[in-house]
């Protein structure tokens, strides 16, 4: 929709119209045109209204949300710059809107009517959109010349969405105005949008103002019409983005009416406000280094604590533009991490001031980012002083904060220039010889800073944090702590599961020449660990048309056989193992940069969809679930336009990160984030590096990846940040020691209190993480988009669970400072929180298995559970409450109120009976 200015629209008196219209409840919506869409912002909405050339269709997000999302078309107009346009038939186009640059389309031509349907609608329909918004119904108007009917043209919009139900019966409607038609077509619709009932935009200067009463009443007295008809109404209101005062009364104003609000700014760019309001989790990221987005601090370093607090760090270059006020809307608050000194002082400091006066927290790391920051730091309240020691002077600390010396222990170095901060909580002060003052770290009413060399040390290749990035980020952004959806754990258990590469799979064993890799590692590994495993094939290896096609027979064999057992699922390593995916110029890569398989002509079909279907018409047993997972090969590095494909094919990816931390590397530098994003679609991480990197690119000691235990139990504790992912390749298999060390892994990974599951299923989990919309009301969280990802975790500050007034809770597991709160997806998740909740009530405590089909009933509730190894539950019982379960447990322990059972099989119903 664009934003139209209509003069005639608007308010009988508020209190006579309270009570006339059908009740919008807690429904909310949002209109949406600009690019870059964020879901954790839009999916909270029932109506998400958004202009489908600016954005993909193909993420992750846009298929959670599907079903709430709406995609703008403009049948009385059209403009030139879309696609369409050059094939639309001059006998068609009846006037010329000079306000818009647009044509006026005859909307009584059924052939019109079929082109739309073929060429506009249709193509979107393909391309997965659901449901339709229709603007410019009434654009024929200004057709009309003296008293001439209109009857045609609306009759000829009767037709129209009457014939598009027909074809299209699966899809919602939702019609700007159209007051006209609306008895003749309500049945075909769900839906009524209309603009400006209290604030609209002036025709000409499109200023923001206040609607006239006349207007308004007129705009009601055709609203009026529409109650009979019980369809959502939703009104479009235009408020300048800085009146919050006047963007919150239009919401309880259209609220009182049964209407559903949104508040917009002109463009429709911005995220606007409407009777829901989504919890903002993202944090604006800036970095303006040149080396690659995964290399930058901003993304090794920053992102992992804002992600582990539950926050979604969106990163930009600050060269790039910084983001206008309207963009600004979607952040919590702006962290700032400068490498290099900002060109554009001017810009710069200027950015800052609309930061402050939106009361937008900022948190400057590494210092201001300005060769002379002199001004900025006197406006944000900080002044620069000469420092009248030399650098041989002594300079002392008078008060360091706990934050600090996380890692490694605060070292002192010289500074020409001494910062002194007003209004600030001092987090360090310094003094030198002279008596003068130095805070090189502190918050500020604004958010906070740390100048450079204080947050960070470089020790050789290493970087360290001197101050505690958690609690910096959450002081310096000023960051509430909130239920934080966590992709490492399910049912109060950390995940583990396993993935293979490829590569090698023709290796030999240096024990014997005659067994092949792949043969050992079915025989050694895969056949005696009944637990998920995820095996991906390098086609161009075990293809008769490959590199080897005198072993291809042996080697097909046996990938069979692995594919055959009933635990083993299939992915893909490609056709040639692409070595840098950077390198693919126009769907073409170099024989340089990938496996030299002869004859072959590069493409992204041959390599990803192609050899997906290798493997489930060859290599697959004939009824088991498809191959559909990718594992990224090389570097790891795949462009948007890659991920694009996978994204647009819907194939799973996973790989890259580097997540190596180990006893002599404690750093949380070498643990990665979950994933990153590339344009608009995300790569996911690994869970730990595999063995080539613990054997230093397989050169040795061959036993290296014995030390990924220590990876695990470093992403562990004391805080959760990774699942457990046995990662490896085919050659492991090659040599003993290295086929020693991944047996050693395993065994201690089956020792471990985890839910076993498929790469396939940990993949959607951190996609839900940057896509779930939350918002709170009162007490209650609510959180949307939660399907795959099955866990909530809760720091020791916020309040107890209440289960009585909570939906969709099963249960948590407590964990000294924190609680993992495990959901059931099917209803919703509404999470209570209440330091009086009653105590003594039914829960789980953890399980490695899936729960299913949990009902409450009359004396208790039901539950069933599922799962991929003989099921452990842990179970508190209140007081008056038993515990029968089918089949019976093979053992079963109590203590207290808690019940611990194990069951020797995947499968158990469980009744909870109460007196």
């Amino acid at each position: 929709m664009r934003p139209l200015c209509f003069n005639k629209i608007l308010f009988l008196l508020l209190l006579l119209c309270l009570g006339l219209f059908a009740k919008a409840g807690d429904k909310s919506a949002i209109v949406y045109y600009g690019t870059d869409i964020s879901y954790a912002n839009v999916g909270l909405h029932d109506y998400i209204i958004v202009e489908a050339d600016n954005i993909s269709p193909y993420t992750h997000g846009f298929k959670t949300y599907k079903k709430n999302i709406y995609a703008y078309v403009s049948i009385g107009e059209a403009i030139e710059s879309r696609g369409y346009f050059k094939d639309l038939k001059d006998e068609w186009k009846i006037a010329h809107n000079t306000a818009w640059k647009s044509t006026v389309m005859d909307v009584s031509n059924d052939d019109y009517h079929t082109f739309v349907y073929d060429n506009i609608i249709q193509p979107l329909i393909d391309k997965g959109y659901e449901n339709f918004f229709f603007d410019t119904l009434d654009s024929y108007t200004l057709s009309l010349k003296g008293e001439e009917s209109t009857d045609k043209y609306r009759r000829g919009l009767i037709r129209f969405i009457k014939k598009f139900k027909l074809r299209f019966p699966k899809s919602k409607l939702v019609l700007n105005r159209g007051f006209e038609i609306i008895d003749e077509v309500h049945e075909s619709i769900d839906a009524v949008l209309f603009e400006s009932l209290f604030y609209g935009l002036s025709a000409k200067s499109l200023a923001y103002t206040k609607v006239d009463p006349k207007d308004r009443q007129w705009l009601l007295s055709k609203v009026e019409k529409l109650r009979p008809y019980q369809l959502d109404l939703i009104a479009v209101e235009y408020v300048d983005i800085k009146d919050k005062e006047k963007i919150h009364e239009v919401i309880e104003k259209s609220k009182a009416l049964g209407i559903i609000p949104y508040v917009a700014n002109k463009a429709f760019t911005r995220y606007g406000d409407s009777s829901k309001v989504a919890y903002k989790r993202e944090i604006l990221v800036l970095y303006n280094s040149k080396i690659k987005k995964e290399l930058s601090s901003a993304h090794h370093l920053a992102s992992l604590p804002l992600e582990y607090l539950g926050y979604i760090p969106v990163l930009k270059r600050i060269e790039k533009g910084l983001p206008d006020i309207n963009e600004l809307t979607r952040y919590k608050a702006v962290l700032i991490w400068p490498e290099k000194p900002i060109e554009n002082t001017e810009a710069y400091e200027a950015w800052f001031r609309v930061l402050t006066q939106e009361k937008i927290p900022f948190l400057f790391v590494e210092g201001f980012g300005l060769n002379d920051d002199t001004v900025l730091a006197s406006y944000l309240g900080v002044k620069k002083v000469q420092n009248k020691a030399d650098v041989l002077d002594k300079q002392e600390i008078v008060s360091k904060d706990k934050i600090f010396d996380f890692e490694t222990p605060l070292r002192l170095n010289y500074a020409p220039t001494l910062y002194q901060a007003t209004k600030a909580t001092k987090l360090l002060v310094l003094t030198n010889t002279y008596g003068q003052e130095n805070v090189p770290v502190a918050l500020m009413p604004w958010g906070g800073y740390a100048l450079s060399g204080i947050a960070t040390a470089n020790f050789s290749d290493n970087t360290l944090w001197v101050i505690n990035p958690y609690e910096f980020f959450k002081m310096g952004l000023k960051l509430e702590s909130i239920p934080v959806p966590d992709p490492t754990t399910q049912t109060g258990r950390r995940l583990l599961f396993t993935h293979i590469d490829g590569d090698a799979s023709m290796n030999k064993a240096q024990w014997d020449p005659r067994a092949f890799s792949i043969g050992v590692m079915y025989d050694k590994i895969l056949s005696k660990y009944k637990i998920p495993q995820s095996v991906s094939i390098v086609q161009a290896e075990t293809d008769p048309h490959g590199l080897y096609p005198q072993d291809s027979l042996a080697l097909e064999t046996q990938a069979q056989k692995i594919y055959s057992l009933p635990y083993v699922e299939g992915a893909t390593h490609t056709l040639t193992h692409p070595f840098k995916w950077g390198e693919i110029k126009n769907d073409e890569l170099n024989e340089s940069y990938r496996l030299k398989l002869p004859g072959y002509k590069f493409s992204l079909d041959k390599e990803i969809s192609g050899s997906l279907d290798y493997i489930n018409t060859r290599l697959m047993p004939a009824g088991k679930k498809q191959a559909n997972t990718l594992y990224w090969t090389g570097d790891c590095l795949p462009t948007e336009s890659t991920l694009e494909y996978a994204y647009k094919h819907n194939i799973l990816n996973i790989n890259g990160g580097d997540t190596i931390i180990t006893n002599d590397k404690p750093w949380l530098s070498l643990v990665a984030p979950y994933g990153i994003k590339r344009g608009e679609y995300r790569q996911v991480y690994t869970g730990a590096e595999n063995e080539n990197v613990y054997t230093n690119d397989w050169l040795g000691p061959f036993w290296g990846y014995k030390k990924v235990i220590q990876t695990f139990e470093l992403t562990n504790k004391p805080r959760r940040l990774k699942p457990i992912d046995i990662y490896y390749h085919f050659y492991a298999a090659s040599k003993i020691a290295s086929l020693r060390a991944l047996d050693e892994v395993y065994q201690w990974a089956l020792v471990q209190e985890t839910m076993p599951i498929y790469t396939s299923e940990f993949i959607p989990k951190v996609l839900e993480f940057y896509d779930i919309s939350m918002y709170k009301t009162e007490k209650q969280w609510h959180c949307k988009g939660m399907k795959e990802l099955k866990t909530l975790r809760l720091d020791e500050s916020l309040d107890m669970v209440d289960y009585k007034t909570s939906v969709g809770i099963l249960g948590e597991k407590r964990d000294k400072s924190q609680r993992y709160v495990h959901v059931d997806t099917r209803s919703g998740v509404k999470l209570s929180l209440s330091k009086d909740a009653n105590k003594d009530v039914n829960y789980i405590i953890d399980t490695n298995a899936e729960v299913l089909n949990d009902t409450m009933t009359k004396d208790g509730r039901t539950f069933s559970l599922n799962s991929y190894v003989d099921i452990v539950l842990n179970y508190h019982l209140k007081k008056g409450c038993r515990l029968e379960t089918s089949p019976k447990p093979k053992s079963q322990q109590t203590s207290g109120n808690d019940i611990s059972l194990k069951f020797k099989g995947r499968e158990a119903n469980v009744i909870i009976k109460c007196k």
